[in-house]
């Protein structure tokens, strides 16, 4: 026996805050009868479960894909107005998984995504309580200021909510100004909205490093699954 939200998470119907929804929403049925509390005890075995009109199975074997999204490509399942997602940079032998992305990275931004039909790991890496890091590369027309390096160490103001403290740190680069920007929190835009409110809009924005996970040398529009190291070392460290 489990929980529903665990059976509809450990059967990749999508990441857990999805999946809550869903449920709350009344979008899911047990034994042809709605079902709305998260916690219900249910065997996924036994009992017929339904998500929004699909059938839940038991829990199926997770994958975990990285990629290096280009720009132009929705960090999306689908698009209803036909635009590319990330679905369509995953290897061909994984499409029929449902797998999804963690977190977002918005499409004119490049770099590091993670595919997963892993529901709790999603979670606990995308979950501002777990304090896990995203690190970017921005490059920049000008050069931050010792004081707007420390307005962002210390947090701006975003719609009247200060952000949590980011680290910053001057990277070399021959071809311009570019800076690697580390947060533990993931609102939406956020590293681009963090420079603007300092009137330095980033013009490219690279995610480099999700926890413990890192882009390397994998090319744009390339997808691979992870390495055991790699998987060892994120589910390890994101379990604590």
């Amino acid at each position: 026996m489990t929980t529903l939200l665990k059976a509809l998470t450990a059967a990749g119907i999508g990441p857990r805050r999805a999946c809550f929804r869903l449920i709350t929403e009344g979008k899911v049925t047990v034994n042809d009868k709605p079902a709305t509390n998260a916690t219900l005890e249910v065997d996924p075995a036994l009992d017929a479960i339904e998500a929004d009109g699909r059938r839940v199975s038991a829990a199926q074997s997770y994958v975990y894909v990285k990629m290096n999204k280009p720009a132009g490509v929705l960090s999306a399942v689908h698009d209803t107005r036909g635009r590319p997602t990330v679905s369509g940079l995953v290897p061909p032998r994984y499409r029929d998984l449902r797998l999804f992305p963690v977190g977002r990275l918005d499409m004119d931004s490049t770099g590091l995504v993670l595919m997963t039909n892993d529901g709790d790991l999603a979670y606990r890496l995308m979950h501002p309580s777990y304090g896990y890091e995203k690190e970017y590369h921005v490059s920049l027309k000008v050069s931050l200021t010792d004081a707007d390096v420390r307005s962002l160490s210390q947090g701006v103001l975003l719609e009247g909510q200060r952000t949590a403290p980011a680290r910053i740190a001057r990277l070399n680069d021959r071809a311009g100004i570019k800076y690697s920007v580390t947060l533990a929190e993931g609102r939406k835009r956020q590293v681009r909205r963090m420079l603007a409110s300092l009137g330095k809009p980033p013009t490219t924005l690279e995610r480099v490093r999700i926890h413990t996970l890192r882009l390397g040398a994998l090319a744009p529009g390339d997808a691979v699954p992870l390495t055991q190291a790699e998987l060892a070392a994120l589910r390890g460290n994101a379990s604590r």
